[in-house]
């Protein structure tokens, strides 16, 4: 083919896709009017636009300027048609279960002008296409989402957290939209009905706390910049992918900004990267071994959003209970201190870290491991294996997690409660985790992913009740 004829057809990709993200964006800015009309008509608006979507002729200016491949193939504008439906979906909550209409409103600036953007950065600019579609989306996502929530708020009569700031408290939302979405874009269909939804139901549920302050945009902006930076840098040395790398910065920007003052923020944080540097370090360790195994880590050993939340959304929860609800009374348990939390927090932890470093090195153990449940011998890699590298190399990923925490200052009552309870209960769980793969994994009652969270919450919950019990 004449190179000549590839360019001019690489304009006209690159030209139609700046027509199709640029209508998009105009008609984003129709939310701009939601302040100033009454609700059902919002609805009303939105179900119009779905009829008009349904029925818009496909020879039209409007049809050939919004329409990808796949719409031109379909007959129909799937991207905008779905994303109608969830904003009808969002709108007529609005009405029903008084869904906030500044919240509405940010969606569409965090999707209709964070993904165009992100789309046409893609287009016009070299370089490294995700990194770039992250940054984009998350920068110009949450700058609109913000634009468009504010504008709503001041100029309709919508009710926020009484003494909350209205630039803060929406800037905190767009802030948990706008990652949300992003997340969501990595791990369904770009057009997916789940990313608007997905987004609009974080901030619901965020805008619904009685807040008495949110947080400062500084904090916010550390908050995400720290855990992006790190996940970046994770995804480029290939230990997670993008979806790992962005349910990182959503793991991240919860534990900093709802852990406490900042500073206690990023310690819980620096230690969910003690697990995943050493997860990512020993996922390489011999893995070429491991592969002609059979016990490699998929992708190449890059963890993605499965692996992050389901070895870090429990400890997550201990931290937001640390940070918000901290020293509290309890039915038959009386007053309990918050350090009860960070022990759930260090201990659910070290259970992630040591399970991690007992499967990967475990299974590069030379002679053969044997089934948890019968002490047969089974294959490397088998669920509910085990072997004595694995068991040593399980206490070596609880005592790094107790001696980063020694380190960092985070220790409870005492270091030496702290050091017994965070090894002890760490090897404890990885072994709950082995019986558990070797049951109801392998009856396919629960996925890896499932067992990791379901063994990571027995043993927090197990430290909480030992260390109330004996320590307090």
């Amino acid at each position: 083919m004449d190179s000549r004829l590839g360019s001019k057809a690489a304009g006209e990709t690159i030209n139609q896709e700046i027509k199709r993200q640029s209508a998009y964006i105009l008609l984003g800015l129709l939310a701009l009017v939601f302040p100033f009309v009454p609700e059902v008509v919002i609805v009303l608006g939105v179900l119009l636009g779905m009829i008009a979507i349904i029925y818009m002729p496909k020879g039209s200016p409007l049809f050939r300027a919004m329409a990808s491949e796949k719409d031109r193939e379909a007959g129909v504008l799937l991207g905008p048609l779905k994303f109608c439906g969830a904003l009808l979906v969002l709108a007529v909550l609005v009405i029903a279960l008084d869904f906030p209409v500044y919240v509405l409103a940010a969606v569409i600036g965090a999707v209709a002008f964070g993904e165009g953007s992100a789309a046409l950065v893609n287009l016009l600019v070299k370089g490294d296409r995700d990194v770039l579609w992250s940054v984009t989306l998350l920068v110009v996502g949450t700058a609109f989402a913000f634009v468009f929530g504010w504008w709503v708020i001041m100029n309709g009569n919508y009710p926020i957290p009484a003494g909350a700031d209205p630039r803060y408290f929406m800037f905190f939302l767009a802030v948990i939209g706008t990652v949300t979405g992003a997340l969501l874009y990595t791990i369904v269909d770009e057009d997916d009905i789940a990313v608007p939804l997905g987004a609009g139901m974080a901030m619901w549920l965020f805008s619904s706390f009685n807040y008495k302050q949110v947080p400062d945009p500084a904090v916010l902006a550390v908050a995400v910049a720290v855990p992006f930076a790190i996940g970046i840098m994770s995804y480029k040395l290939n230990a997670v992918d993008l979806s790992g790398a962005l349910s990182g910065v959503l793991v991240g920007l919860f534990m900093i900004v709802f852990g406490g003052t900042e500073l206690e923020g990023l310690k819980w944080f620096a230690l969910i990267l003690v697990f995943l540097f050493l997860g990512a370090l020993f996922t390489k360790y011999k893995f070429t071994l491991k592969k002609k195994l059979g016990a490699a880590e998929a992708n190449a050993g890059s963890r993605g959003y499965k692996n992050v939340f389901g070895n870090c959304f429990v400890p997550l929860i201990f931290v937001v209970l640390y940070g918000v609800v901290g020293t509290t009374t309890l039915p038959y348990f009386g007053t309990v201190d918050r350090s009860i939390y960070l022990i759930g927090f260090l201990c659910s932890m070290a259970t992630a870290t040591a399970d991690t470093l007992a499967s990967e090195i475990g299974s590069t153990y030379s002679g053969r491991p044997v089934m948890i449940t019968t002490f047969q011998p089974v294959r490397p890699g088998t669920d509910g294996g085990v072997s004595p590298l694995g068991e040593a190399a399980s206490v070596f990923g609880a005592l790094a997690i107790a001696a980063a925490a020694l380190l960092l200052g985070l220790t409870g009552a005492s270091a030496g409660s702290m050091i017994i309870l965070t090894v002890l209960i760490g090897f404890l769980g990885t072994n709950i985790d082995s019986l558990l793969g070797a049951t109801l994994q392998r009856r396919h009652l629960l996925s890896n992913a499932g067992v990791n969270f379901v063994s990571v919450l027995i043993a927090g919950l197990l430290a909480m009740l030992i260390y109330y019990l004996f320590f307090l």
